[in-house]
């Protein structure tokens, strides 16, 4: 999933509550305890590894800074920010953690965004059957603007493209300010495809690490593995068989080829012997040698298989 978060201010609650940091917001409006804002609420959608758009600062200065990836899923919070301004009335906050901020090598001009694709956004609200509730901006008056207080909204691949200019090299002006753009663009859409994969793989193994013997069922812990790599294999790229459920530590475990699979979807083990002194090997991994993995929906890929086996040094 992809966000755009609209952040006005500089301060953005500081320290570990400050810009790039995190993703933050009262649990409701002042005076109504049940009352919410969709674009509050929207931190709790947050998933862990979503993509986070920054759009930062006020009027003909807003723009779109950079990027952020979630580092854990939206919940809410009994802690506080530093520095809480207006929102200091709430007892419980909205969060979500931050890392790897990518800062763009040319900001990304909100006012400028609005004059260049003005029509192509405009085309894009009008695809829609009733008018997108949970974008940042809305046409008024033939006018595009920022919806007040859109905090956290929504940003689908189509928007994505128009933001980074994907449609927009025929504009010379635009190119030229954003140089750098198609290798954020590439970055960007790496990390949508691999959260996608992700989430698909699981559902495929019915939310359940596939090793055999292990009861990790739970999403937070569980990692949608490549079988071959994504670098290596590009028409591979996105699809379910080619993809493990496996637990955290089976996922490092089967990244660094302390196992790998057979043509039967038995677990064949490394025999070489940094691995085999290794005591996450000999309690976690040997004991299930020769015992076929949970089998899901769509059956692993043989060829990914041969090639894991290859890559690794793991032979039959």
């Amino acid at each position: 999933m992809i966000w755009i978060e609209m952040s006005r201010d500089d301060i953005h609650g500081g320290g570990e509550w400050g810009f790039a940091k995190c993703l933050w917001s009262p649990a409701y409006k002042q005076g109504k305890r049940n009352g919410s804002w969709l674009f509050w609420n929207n931190i709790l959608r947050v998933q862990k590894e979503d993509v986070v758009i920054h759009l930062r600062g006020k009027g003909h200065k807003a723009t779109f800074v950079g990027y952020s990836i979630a580092a854990t899923d939206g919940h809410e919070t009994l802690e506080r920010p530093p520095q809480a301004g207006m929102w200091g009335y709430a007892t419980s906050f909205f969060r979500v953690l931050l890392k790897d901020y990518q800062e763009f090598d040319a900001p990304i001009n909100l006012h400028d965004f609005f004059t260049v694709h003005k029509e192509a956004l405009i085309a894009y609200l009008h695809k829609f059957q009733t008018p997108p509730t949970n974008r940042f901006f809305v046409l008024q008056s033939n006018r595009l603007q920022c919806l007040n207080g859109a905090y956290l909204s929504k940003c689908d691949e189509e928007l994505l493209s128009l933001i980074l200019c994907r449609e927009a090299e025929n504009n010379l002006a635009v190119v030229s300010s954003h140089i750098s753009t198609s290798e954020i663009w590439r970055k960007v859409k790496q990390r949508v495809g691999q959260t996608q994969f992700s989430d698909a793989v699981k559902k495929n193994y019915h939310f359940k690490c596939c090793f055999p013997g292990c009861k990790v069922n739970d999403p937070k812990f569980l990692v949608g593995s490549h079988i071959a790599r994504w670098v290596d294999n590009p028409d591979k790229r996105g699809s379910i068989s080619n993809g493990l459920c496996l637990c955290v530590l089976h996922d490092k475990a089967f990244e660094n080829g302390y196992f790998s699979l057979d043509d039967e979807l038995r677990i064949i083990i490394s025999h070489k012997m940094e691995i085999q002194a290794s005591d996450v090997f000999m309690e976690y991994i040997k004991p299930f040698e020769y015992e076929k993995i949970d089998f899901a929906g769509i059956l692993p890929d043989k060829e990914s298989i041969k090639e894991h086996r290859f890559r690794c040094k793991v032979s039959i």
